[in-house]
């Protein structure tokens, strides 16, 4: 992840922007990277919307959306209003050397001692959950019903949960 950021830093030095609109306190930017294809100089066009007031960026190369790294887009977009500091809505919890992983479902070679039904479980629950969402995401009432359902049974399970382990100390 570090080095992902690294690159974007460094191509942020073949950017340039330049002001399309502004409408207060949103800013339309054109930022123009060069590249070098095959000896061949090229220069791509990304439009970038930076929000003033809330520091808020959005680049159409949707390279944040899809990896959580910052494009050298959105970079240059922020040196260009002084913008020294990254916004912490960009820092995301897992580049944190402190943050508390849940389980992860991978699995590797190491994992001798994993159990392979809960892994199992958890995939049979993602394929299921996956199904259904594909099925109702179009719809904006199913879409809040099946949020709904989902914190009904969460919040039953957690209640389970705590009933078992109240019942296990007791013992």
């Amino acid at each position: 992840m570090f080095r992902d950021v690294q690159v974007e830093f460094v191509k942020k030095a073949d950017c340039r922007a330049s002001v399309v609109t502004e409408d207060w306190p949103v800013v339309c930017m054109k930022v123009e990277e060069e590249k070098l294809v095959h000896d061949t100089m090229i220069c791509d066009s990304y439009v970038v919307h930076f929000d003033r007031s809330t520091q808020e960026v959005r680049c159409e190369c949707n390279l944040f959306e899809s990896s959580g790294v910052l494009c050298c887009h959105c970079l240059e977009v922020f040196h260009s209003f002084k913008v020294y500091k990254v916004p912490s809505c960009y820092v995301l919890p897992r580049w944190s050397k402190n943050i508390k992983r849940k389980h992860t479902y991978i699995k590797s070679s190491h994992d001798v001692n994993r159990s392979d039904v809960s892994h199992d479980a958890f995939k049979g629950l993602c394929a299921h959950f996956y199904n259904i969402a594909q099925e109702f995401v179009n719809d904006d009432d199913e879409t809040a019903l099946l949020h709904a359902a989902l914190e009904e049974t969460r919040a039953k399970l957690s209640e389970h949960r705590a009933n078992l382990e109240m019942l296990w100390s007791a013992i």
